[in-house]
This record gives structure tokens, sequence and C-alpha cells, in this order.
């Protein structure tokens, strides 16, 4: 994915904590969480770093340049073994699980992880992100060792990076179609690009009075549907297994990613431009595919975020009201 179509899934996940209608608590006992409350708080937090959004969800190609090993992991069918492959659970909201366990003919085959270290890298930002707040919580105010908030909230937007990186299916596809996987980027990051308004000299979008990106009066059909999407399907907290940490969610989001990538372009697509990719059968379906995505995106930042978010606050600052 590209700059602005970054930025714009994470103020997306912003939008979703802020005004779909989140459960009150979720779970039971002693794993009751209250996923409205620290919603609303987070949100709250991040609407001051507002103007990072955009520097921050394009850190990780701008700077970072890993690309080559940690924006994905990429699958290939493993012809050779029979036996059924047992994919991995995800909330029973997310779109491409749901259309991948009824369409794919690959859900329950084999497959062979190639290369790429996505998963890993997510994990890893949760545990540093939960690691620095704690330093900053356990500091006192102006201590040169103790991260700033500002530099807080940069590290959550790098995260959605790579948490939307996992839900592009070229980015879970060992097959080499860079010419086709440039076109798909470049016909979301036009849509986004038109339908908002964007300050381009301040590397940040203009905002509605929501504090949200200011729409145009163009609103390509795409965005306008995910827009749909995130404040009207139910919100999950739970990764769908109450085992899994972040790592196993988002191993099992691009397995259904890679499944996807064969959907949408399948086995025998001779890689080409979008001329000739919309000539295919699947570029009908083009926009339902990627509205799907992109749903499925924005939700997995916001339960990533919000992940990370409570179990600073449970460790730390609310400690004593979650005893």
């Amino acid at each position: 994915m590209k700059k602005y179509t970054h930025a714009w899934l994470a103020f997306m996940a912003m939008k979703r904590l802020d005004q779909a209608t989140l459960p009150e608590v979720e779970g039971s006992g002693n794993k009751t969480v209250e996923v409205a409350r620290y919603a609303k708080s987070l949100v709250r937090w991040f609407k001051n770093y507002r103007d990072f959004v955009v520097q921050g969800a394009w850190y990780p190609d701008e700077v970072f340049s890993d690309q080559g090993s940690s924006h994905g992991v990429k699958y290939e069918p493993d012809e050779l073994c029979e036996d059924v492959r047992n994919f991995k659970l995800l909330p029973e909201t997310m779109e491409v699980r749901n259309l991948m366990m009824e369409e794919s003919a690959l859900y329950g085959k084999p497959f062979t992880i190639v290369k790429g270290n996505l998963c890993d890298r997510c994990d890893a930002m949760a545990h540093t992100i939960v690691d620095n707040f704690k330093i900053q919580y356990k500091e006192e105010k102006g201590n040169p060792i103790s991260p700033s908030s500002t530099h807080m909230a940069m590290r959550f937007f790098i995260m959605s990076h790579y948490i939307a990186d996992a839900h592009m299916p070229l980015h879970c596809d060992a097959r080499s179609l860079a010419k086709i996987h440039g076109a798909v980027e470049n016909q979301w990051e036009n849509g986004v690009k038109k339908s908002y308004f964007i300050d381009e000299d301040n590397n940040r979008f203009f905002y509605d009075p929501d504090g949200y990106p200011l729409k145009t009066d163009k609103m390509n059909s795409l965005m306008e549907l995910v827009e749909q999407k995130i404040l009207s399907r139910k919100f999950i907290y739970n990764w769908g297994h109450s085992d899994y940490s972040t790592w196993d969610y988002m191993s099992s989001v691009t397995e259904y990613s890679y499944l996807l990538a064969y959907q949408m372009f399948p086995k025998d697509f001779a890689d080409g431009g979008w001329t000739e990719y919309k000539k295919t059968p699947a570029a009908v379906r083009f926009e339902e595919y990627s509205s799907k995505l992109m749903a499925d995106a924005v939700d997995s930042i916001a339960r990533a975020w919000l992940h990370v978010w409570i179990r600073y606050r449970q460790w730390g600052p609310d400690k004593s009201k979650t005893k």
C-alpha cells in the first residue's frame, strides 16, 4: 500500500474506535474487559497527535526500508503434500476469512511459507509500545530517557503500517506479480486522494469537525463503502482465540490474505498492468474484495491498538481501578 492509503487506514481505525458501537464489556470473570471505556480513552489520547499519522504510517517504507523482510509473509501452495491444513482462527466478523472459507479452493490445503517476518514485526511492535509506556510511566517528567507521547503515538502509527500490509494479498503471495501489485495499490491510493482533502505541504490530511480526514464531493465508491462498513459492523475485541497473541493473530490474517491473493489473481494470471487485469473475470469483484480486506485491516489495526493500550493501562494507570 502507498503513503496516504496507509495513513487513511490508520485514521479509519481511530474513527472505528470512536464512532462505531463498541461493546461495553467483553469476556467474563477476571477476563472481563471494559472495551468501550478503554477505546474512548485511547481515542482521546490519539487526538493530540493526529498530525503525525501520515508521517508515522509511512515510516516503515520511507525510513526503515525493510520491505523485503518485514512487510509480508510469502506463502505458496504445497502441491506435493496431501495433508489437510488447519488454518488459524479469526473473529467471525472478519470478512476475508468468511469469504475464503466459503469460496477458496485452497482453503484447508497445504502451503509452504517461503519468507517474511511480518508477524514477528507486529508482535515486537506491540511489546515495545507497552514497554516504552511503562518507562514513561515510571520515570519523572522531563527525564531524558523517558519517551515522549509524540514518540509513542508515532509507534502506534508505524505499527498500523505493518498490520495493514498483512491484509494486502500480494504481500502474502510468493508469486512474482510486481506489475499488478503496483497497479492495485495505485488504484487504492488514487481513490484516497480523490476522496479526501490532503495538505501535502504539511504532510497531513485536512480534518472535518470530528478530527478525521475531510471528505471531498468526489468520494470514491470504495472509500465510501469502507467507511460504511467500519461504522456498522460488529466490533470484537478478542483475537479469535483466548490463547492468541498479536503474533498468532497476524499469522492467521496472513494465511487468509494468501488465499485471497489466489482469488483475486488466479493461478494462471500472467503479471500485467491494470488494463490487462481489467480484462480478467476476477476484476469484476475487485471493489468487493478491496472493501472487505480494507475493512478487515481497519478492524485489525483498531483491535491491536486497543490490546496494547489496555495491557499498559491495566498494568499501570488503571491498576487499582481494575482491582
